[in-house]
């Protein structure tokens, strides 16, 4: 992981990233089923912790990312509400309690480019958890038509903020194909003009491949649907929704 990175990405990642609302029904129904405290892991700017937040929920929070925690922080004194979050990385946090639930949102798991890192990860959330406790995460189904067709190409997304227009440039391109890792390279154009620029980098998971690293680490149970609306995963044009219990 490169902190440097997310710390860059402070600057433009609520521009680009904070009117995305498809998952946070989601969360915030399985949030309100946790009988015990929630951990969101890779909370970011609050897009969903600060909902879960305010819905009354008792969620913590990490992210590798002191900037980022600090727009948290700042968004949560506009409303009011006091956050218990702490900069902090997936593969080693620590916590002197143990959690309901623990959420992983955003496909931010994706970040562990390495088996050594994705079974941390998974080794130190099961030992947060309570004894029956569950971890909720998501990511992309790996979609080979497209990385064929948009692959080495760049795509582009026109971005308003109020008056002003943004056009983001993103090219993907693998950097290690046989272990799947993939780099984005991202820039963000106002007037044509360069105004950001960073990249970031993560690793493809098959459904097979997960639940393996769940097997290695010692979950016993878990359902994986394809999308956010509980529907049946028959096709790798749906995000992977992992419902894993301790």
């Amino acid at each position: 992981m490169n902190t440097q990175n997310f710390e860059k990405w402070t600057k433009v990642y609520d521009l680009i990233y904070g009117e995305y609302k498809d998952d946070v029904d989601f969360y915030r129904k399985e949030a309100r089923k946790a009988k015990g405290k929630v951990l969101e892991i890779a909370c970011g700017t609050g897009r969903i912790y600060l909902e879960l937040l305010k819905g009354g929920i008792d969620i913590y929070g990490i992210d590798i990312s002191k900037n980022m925690l600090e727009v948290l922080k700042k968004k949560a004194r506009n409303l009011g509400l006091k956050p218990k979050v702490k900069k902090a990385d997936m593969r080693n946090f620590k916590f002197n309690i143990k959690f309901s639930l623990i959420i992983i949102p955003f496909r931010s798991f994706l970040h562990n480019l390495t088996i050594e890192d994705q079974t941390k990860t998974l080794k130190n959330i099961k030992n947060h958890l309570e004894p029956n406790g569950r971890l909720i995460l998501n990511f992309f189904t790996p979609n080979p038509e497209f990385i064929v067709n948009n692959y080495g190409k760049e795509q582009k997304e026109t971005i308003k903020d109020g008056d002003k227009e943004y056009t983001l440039i993103t090219k993907s391109y693998f950097i290690d194909e046989p272990n799947h890792i993939v780099e984005f390279v991202n820039m963000l154009k106002y007037k044509n003009k360069v105004v950001w620029k960073d990249k970031f980098r993560i690793v493809l998971i098959h459904k097979r491949e997960f639940e393996l690293l769940l097997r290695i680490v010692g979950f016993k149970k878990w359902k994986v649907y394809g999308g956010f609306n509980y529907e049946p995963l028959k096709s790798f044009k749906q995000e992977m929704v992992w419902i894993i219990e301790k």
